[in-house]
């Protein structure tokens, strides 16, 4: 009996494998796009598996990163106003509380135990504006009360009181302004990270140019 010849067969690489490491590869170059894609839960072989369209690797990244740049603009877009809301907010709190110090004042006197009305003269309606801010703007439910304590804007006040609550709404304002630092250095790292993008985005049409004309 004559001897069977067995010739090895070449290895063979499945095309939904080679496709994979083509843009495993390609993402090592756009660590943006391999985020967008780490972010989402999702592997670069269920990428092919459920994208449309092109699966060319530099296609797909140009997809991905484009993509993201819209969401994360939208961010961007969503924190700057907020921001804005909030900044408006306190500067606004503020001023009207100014004006409530300069109105109710003058009814006191330091060192003394006489009283007036917080919400009476002009203050009323400056008391009532500050109360709408916080509640809608900062999406407080205290409202006014938390300057005024729970007494709320019927209560009578003296002198010393009234530095109190002065000093009261300082520190909630000042508390604010905090929150608002850590947002507007959020708003600035999405800002970095969509200039990031824009950048890879530009590689990868340039070397898809470049690939197109044999380059």
């Amino acid at each position: 009996m004559s001897e069977i010849q067995v010739t090895p067969m070449p290895a063979f690489m499945p095309i939904q494998g080679a496709e994979t490491k083509m843009l495993d590869q390609a993402l090592s170059q756009s660590p943006i796009a391999a985020k967008a894609i780490k972010s989402q839960g999702t592997d670069t072989t269920s990428l092919y598996l459920f994208s449309s369209g092109s699966r060319d690797p530099l296609a797909l990244i140009d997809s991905i990163l484009s993509k993201y740049i819209t969401d994360q603009t939208k961010l961007a877009e969503t924190k700057a106003d907020a921001i804005s809301k909030k900044s408006e907010a306190i500067a606004e709190i503020n001023r009207l509380w100014g004006l409530i110090m300069s109105d109710r004042l003058p009814n006191t006197k330091p060192g003394d135990n006489k009283i007036t009305s917080l919400n009476g003269g002009k203050a009323s309606d400056y008391l009532l504006e500050i109360d709408v801010i916080i509640k809608q703007q900062l999406g407080n439910s205290e409202g006014i009360k938390e300057i005024v304590g729970s007494g709320g804007m019927s209560q009578n006040v003296t002198y010393d009181q009234l530095q109190s609550m002065n000093a009261t709404m300082t520190a909630y304002c000042d508390t604010i302004q905090v929150d608002l630092d850590t947002e507007q250095q959020e708003f600035k790292n999405v800002m970095t990270e969509i200039t990031s993008a824009q950048e890879e985005i530009r590689d990868v049409r340039r070397s898809i140019i470049s690939i197109s004309q044999g380059g």
